[in-house]
């Protein structure tokens, strides 16, 4: 006698049954109601998830990693990848110096297995946007490097004062990653630094992106279309938490203190 069937399913068999459902349309034929759904629903969450009282690091040094290989040339976002994110990074950059005006962007891309500073930290946002002009001419060759362009940004976050918040945002399109080494080893270094790294996606979720976000305290997501993205750049504009490992002294900012002397107080006469 042949065995029954066990009529129980696993959860992954499960999850997606039907998923074509969850798809509709509007009057047009249009997905896009359905995708701003989506967003909004990702908003409130994050919202709701978020403490209402917390302490945030406000002196904040950010390197900004984009991706500039071929990946980048794709035009699912119009009119390519690169400048799609081009000029979201330039409002993103305005935006920043002026709700962070004590912090310091700096930019980096990777392409062709290596990876270039193409501005330092400075909380000059002409000197950014000047960059951000300049790399619209820069063609998207090649492979990137996850590990050479972590190595470029720590050679100069390892350095900073322990008060400061030191965070990474890398803006990645390709689907691999090409590395002269382990990025294992990079990744503990990175950690060790107390440095944030956060992705923004453009093509799918990488495992290896999702690992480095969540050893670092980051965050990692892919966008949907030219309007995701741009939300998703501008959640890193507010200052992320304080990480506990973070120098708690304050700082004195120009108030008045006494000095105890045993010398008379000197007086000049006109």
């Amino acid at each position: 006698m042949q065995e029954e069937e066990d009529p129980k399913e696993y959860r992954w068999e499960s999850g997606y049954e039907k998923t074509w459902e969850t798809i509709q349309e509007d009057e047009s034929g249009r997905l896009e109601p359905s995708v701003t759904e989506i967003i909004q629903r990702t908003k409130r969450r994050k919202l709701l998830d978020r403490e209402a009282s917390v302490r945030l690091g406000i002196m904040r040094h950010v390197y900004i990693i984009l991706d500039y290989s071929q990946a980048m040339t794709e035009q699912d976002l119009k009119p390519t990848r690169q400048i799609c994110t081009l000029k979201i990074l330039e409002d993103f950059i305005k935006e920043f110096h002026d709700q962070n005006p004590i912090s310091q962007l700096g930019i980096i891309t990777t392409q062709n297995k290596v990876a270039k500073r193409n501005s330092d930290l400075s909380n000059n946002p002409q000197r950014h946007l000047d960059c951000i002009k300049k790399l619209q001419d820069v063609p998207c060759r090649g492979e990137p490097s996850l590990q050479n362009a972590l190595e470029v940004a720590l050679s100069s976050l390892r350095h900073l004062p322990p008060h400061t918040s030191r965070e990474i945002l890398i803006i990645y399109a390709a689907l691999t990653t090409c590395d002269p080494g382990e990025i294992i080893a990079t990744l503990q270094k990175v950690q060790e630094a107390n440095i944030r790294v956060s992705v923004v996606g453009l093509a799918a979720e990488l495992h290896v992106c999702k690992d480095i976000t969540k050893n670092t305290g980051g965050s990692f997501s892919v966008s949907i279309n030219d309007l995701h993205l741009k939300e998703l750049v501008n959640e890193h504009l507010e200052p992320p938490p304080a990480s506990n490992k973070m120098d708690h002294t304050l700082i004195k900012v120009g108030f008045p203190h006494q000095i105890n002397a045993d010398a008379k107080p000197a007086l000049c006469m006109w």
